[in-house]
């Protein structure tokens, strides 16, 4: 008999949330999502929460994360659009609708961009593709010929720019990156709906638009954004990416 090539995912209810994974978790992921969610919902209860939790090398703690807090997210969503059901029943289909909250944004930093490399592929096996972005440097992003691979590749893209401006050549990259975000392959159920930097970049080359402003723009809408710890401790880079975490959720995930 040959294996389902898309099992079902294992349900498992903590805290009265639903959450999907991959396979059937170990006690230890059972108990490392229960405090995930305990967490959250003291955060969302108290409007501000903090949290340090471990758990051994090799028993799936990445793993663990996303899928606690994408299933807490995906509750937390519902609720503010449907609101509680009234068990009397009541007006507008027994719907007690609660006050609109906005919605929370996770954050999830790591120390290197191969360390967030290696959480996407855990991100991968969930079942929770939301809205993604993966923030980077010009550096690693840049496919412009002209600057790519130069060291001062900040400044010679802002002189780039100011030339668009201008009505001059400037960045043709640039100009083509809504050509980034809009493409098939990182749409709801793309081969790049779960992608990293180098996924990126292969979009941006096979569409000539610019990724590194592709993933800012992405930035704004996603539900999950992946970026090295020096986005949130360096206040240069923070003020230079114009990040705004008011209202969402932190993660230092590897913070030793």
């Amino acid at each position: 008999m040959e294996s389902d090539p898309n099992p079902k995912p294992n349900v498992n209810h903590i805290g009265g949330i639903p959450i999907e994974f991959p396979y059937p978790p170990y006690g230890s992921q059972l108990a490392y999502m229960s405090r995930v969610i305990t967490t959250l919902d003291r955060a969302q209860r108290d409007g501000h929460f903090h949290a340090l939790l471990e758990s051994p090398t090799g028993t799936g703690k990445s793993l663990s994360l996303l899928c606690s807090v994408l299933a807490w997210q995906k509750n937390h969503r519902s609720k503010s659009l449907y609101g509680n059901i009234d068990p009397l029943g009541g007006q507008d289909g027994g719907f007690v609708p609660e006050m609109e909250q906005p919605s929370v944004v996770f954050w999830l930093f790591r120390r290197t961009h191969l360390q967030i490399s290696q959480v996407i592929r855990e991100f991968r096996k969930t079942s929770y593709h939301v809205p993604m972005a993966v923030l980077g440097s010009r550096k690693r992003y840049c496919i412009n010929a002209k600057v790519r691979g130069q060291d001062n590749i900040d400044e010679k893209c802002k002189i780039l720019l100011k030339q668009i401006k201008r009505k001059k050549v400037g960045c043709r990259e640039y100009v083509n990156t809504t050509m980034v975000r809009a493409h098939p392959s990182l749409r709801k159920g793309g081969c790049y709906e779960v992608h990293d930097i180098e996924d990126l970049v292969k979009v941006g080359e096979m569409v000539q638009g610019c990724p590194y402003f592709a993933a800012q723009a992405m930035a704004e809408v996603a539900d999950i954004v992946f970026c090295p710890y020096s986005y949130i401790i360096n206040p240069q880079i923070r003020q230079a990416m114009e990040i705004n975490l008011k209202g969402n959720i932190i993660i230092l995930d590897e913070a030793q």
